[in-house]
């Protein structure tokens, strides 16, 4: 058995470069008997940890790399194997697709406890496949979540430039300079932004046509509907069906706030239900809630319910509709997935969002290239971001510089 998972292993390995890395490789501490690592399909975990891999160990006997859906580990279980390995070799196991396994939670505690001096690295396609485990990993691992691309890893995997991060307060401050010395680097950021809201969020954009990116991309909402959120709930086929339905709904909206009590209607779902297809879009990194201050965690009056990136709106309606989705709703998923990952953002009854940096609260209307100021020209602390321009001015900032924030 060993030797097949070493054969699996290398060949997996070998596929990994370290030109580019994401930038969460920075803010993981390697050093954790127990690192657990989420984030939507797509989003390059696999890479990272192999990446890891190759500069730490880059030894099949000191750490092994396994998928947890291989028909081997399958039938052995994921104890079981890694209990041969251990036998053996082996300082590190890396566990890919873990949810893949039944109750496999069970086994990585039992394994963490069984051999205190090995480490254990976890990746789970989603949150959502890691809260809802019956083994209590809080106490034993470091959770951590890998985001979609950011506009700036676009731009750094395209162009194979290393570029800074930025602050809120940074972009507030100094965007008219900032931006200036972007366009200076990148004669056409407009269009490579407009291509990023498009097909720019996940790492295998630098493979693939546009059409081929979006068939990949509907293919991996089909998986987190179809696998895992059936595997955790088991929703019978006509709900899955209605939750793909709620997808579409939101993809073609023109607003991305709904009334729930007409919205229920429209999918033939009832109320509880409805509140249950958000919660689960939501922890499977699907969408993002963007509540009011006040609301609370199941509440979604007055809340914007945007997909987690905007390439999702494309990639939905080229296949069902083969039309343009609604631009508003796409530059806010844009704003909210970036700006959101690091700040406290709401909804907001004034503008389109509140952000909160510290002691100082931000009214943040998001807009195209024609967009006034009329709406936070009372308010103090207001800004306007605004999709199509290359600089700003003032209290009007381009959109792009929201995606530098990691």
């Amino acid at each position: 058995m060993l030797n097949e998972l070493f054969g699996i292993h290398g060949r997996t390995v070998s596929k990994i470069s370290l030109n580019f890395k994401r930038h969460l490789h920075k803010a993981i501490n390697w050093d954790q008997r127990m690192i657990i690592i989420t984030g939507a399909r797509g989003t390059g975990k696999t890479t990272l940890v192999l990446q890891h891999y190759l500069e730490t160990y880059n030894d099949i006997k000191k750490c092994l790399y396994i998928s947890a859906d291989n028909p081997l580990a399958l039938k052995t279980g994921i104890y079981n194997t890694a209990s041969e390995y251990f036998k053996y070799y082996g300082d590190c196991l890396i566990v890919d697709e873990v949810h893949k396994q039944k109750d496999w939670s069970l086994d990585v505690k039992a394994l963490y406890d069984a051999y205190p001096d090995k480490k254990f690295i976890i990746l789970g396609s989603s949150t959502l496949n890691i809260l809802y485990e019956k083994g209590d990993l809080s106490r034993r691992g470091v959770l951590y979540r890998l985001q979609p691309l950011s506009f700036k890893e676009y731009l750094e995997l395209k162009y194979q430039k290393q570029l800074p991060k930025l602050t809120f307060s940074q972009i507030l401050s100094d965007h008219a300079k900032i931006s200036g010395e972007l366009t200076s680097q990148f004669k056409t950021i407009l269009g490579d932004f407009n291509d990023f809201l498009m097909t720019g969020s996940y790492p295998f954009f630098l493979e693939f046509s546009q059409n081929e990116y979006f068939d990949i991309l509907s293919n991996v909402l089909d998986k987190v509907i179809y696998e895992d959120i059936l595997t955790l709930k088991s929703l019978r086929s006509f709900s899955s069906l209605k939750l793909k339905k709620l997808l579409a709904f939101i993809a073609v909206s023109k607003i991305p706030l709904f009334n729930i009590e007409s919205l229920k209607v429209e999918i033939g779902v009832s109320k509880d239900t409805l509140y249950e297809y958000f919660d689960l879009l939501d922890r499977a990194e699907i969408v993002k809630i963007i509540r009011t201050e006040s609301g609370s965690a199941r509440a979604l009056k007055n809340s914007k319910i945007l997909f987690m990136s905007p390439n999702i709106y494309y990639s939905i309606a080229f296949e069902s509709w083969k039309s343009d989705a609604d631009k508003g709703n796409i530059r806010e998923s844009f704003f909210a997935s970036q700006i959101g990952s690091a700040y406290p953002l709401f909804s907001s009854m004034n503008t389109d969002f509140l952000l909160i940096d510290g002691k100082r609260r931000f009214e943040i209307e998001v807009g195209g290239k024609s967009k006034k100021r009329k709406q936070v020209r009372n308010l103090e602390d207001a800004y306007v971001f605004k999709d199509g321009v290359e600089t700003g001015f003032a209290n009007s900032i381009p959109l792009y510089l929201a995606g530098f924030i990691y």
